[in-house]
């Protein structure tokens, strides 16, 4: 009996010590997973191709008519019935169908009750059927009807470059690219009051850099690559800020950014550029000494691209830029027109 005993009690301490190496096993493979070291210089081949990453594409060209003539596409929503292009040139939010046929504008600018100095990112409201403005100059949000008609504003707590509807209420607004204090990205509730800061600036890296938008939507969380010096991607769904993926980007930051310096010169690469759908991401980076630099990763593969170039070599149609759309795990580029007519929306069905 004795010696079974301690037979059993053998058995449970090798067991303890297999389970504890699979599980440091099993740490160590997250920890691989989630810290990625792409290199910028080094790993980056001339061009990536489209076929690389994309399945199939789709092309609506958005109707020109007396009354709308885009001055350039900075974003782009697709609901379940409209195309919603978001032009700040003109200052103004086009409204087309789903097959590209031109609908009305929201156009308010100004000073008054019900208009905006400043608009720079807007949102579609699908379920209350409203065109939200983000109004830089007054930090607030206005409402508008599909019609155009005003609706009302709500003064946010804190400026900001860019911002989310969250499906579970409240808003996610993006200060990242400022070179202050404040910098960051925010949770704030539906009255436009702060809630907490997701993610704060690193405060060596107050580089100015406002790109278009810094945040993307998949299903119901908020995700962003963000701030601009910084590579980890995170999601939040309004109660959980979860870091997905990690990038620890070489080179390395050579220098500090404390406060206003000039790109002209710049060494050191910045992201000007985050989309993220369900399966994939892609980011672009650029620095004074190397130029540009496209980063696309697979969620699925777990694998990246790093490339100088992008080239449709699936049916020759180069894109003229990108916009923050990704439902159904797609990429939405914009193609360029003929002389006074509008863009033609290039759809990237994603492989999976």
């Amino acid at each position: 009996m004795k010696i079974e005993g301690k037979v059993v009690i053998m058995c449970r301490i090798i067991a303890c010590v297999l389970s504890l190496f699979l599980m440091l096993i099993s740490c160590t493979e997250k920890i691989e997973r989630v810290s990625k070291y792409p290199d910028l210089l080094n790993e980056a081949v001339d061009t990536i191709a489209y076929s690389q990453f994309v399945d199939s594409i789709k092309y609506i060209p958005l109707e020109t008519t007396d009354a709308c003539l885009i001055g350039n596409i900075t974003d782009v929503e697709i609901s379940e019935e409209h195309i919603f292009v978001l032009d700040l040139q003109m200052q103004t939010v086009w409204i087309f169908s789903r097959d590209g046929k031109y609908q009305g504008h929201v156009f308010h600018k100004g000073d008054a009750p019900g208009e905006y100095v400043n608009m720079c990112q807007f949102e579609y409201d699908e379920s209350n059927r409203q065109i939200v403005i983000l109004d830089l100059w007054t930090h607030s949000l206005l409402f508008y009807t599909l019609e155009g008609k005003y609706l009302k504003s709500i003064g946010l707590e804190i400026s900001a470059f860019d911002f989310k509807i969250l499906p579970s209420g409240g808003y996610v607004i993006s200060l990242a690219g400022a070179d202050n204090k404040e910098a960051g990205i925010y949770y704030l509730d539906a009255s436009g009051k702060v809630v907490s800061q997701l993610v704060g600036r690193n405060q060596e890296h107050l580089i100015y850099m406002n790109s278009d938008w810094d945040l993307c939507s998949i299903k119901n969380e908020i995700c962003f690559m963000a701030p601009n010096l910084d590579n980890e991607v995170y999601h939040f769904d309004g109660t959980e800020l979860d870091t997905i993926q990690s990038f620890c980007m070489k080179p390395e930051i050579k220098h500090s950014y404390k406060g206003n310096v000039s790109l002209e010169h710049m060494e050191d690469f910045v992201r000007t550029r985050y989309i993220e759908s369900e399966k994939w991401l892609f980011a672009a980076y650029w620095c004074a000494v190397f130029d540009l630099r496209y980063f696309l990763y697979s969620k699925a593969a777990d694998e990246y691209l790093i490339g100088k170039y992008l080239k449709n070599d699936l049916d020759g149609v180069q894109c003229s830029g990108k916009t923050s759309m990704t439902k159904e795990n797609t990429f939405l580029f914009w193609c360029a027109p003929e002389e006074d007519r509008n863009p033609i929306l290039q759809i990237l069905y994603l492989k999976k």
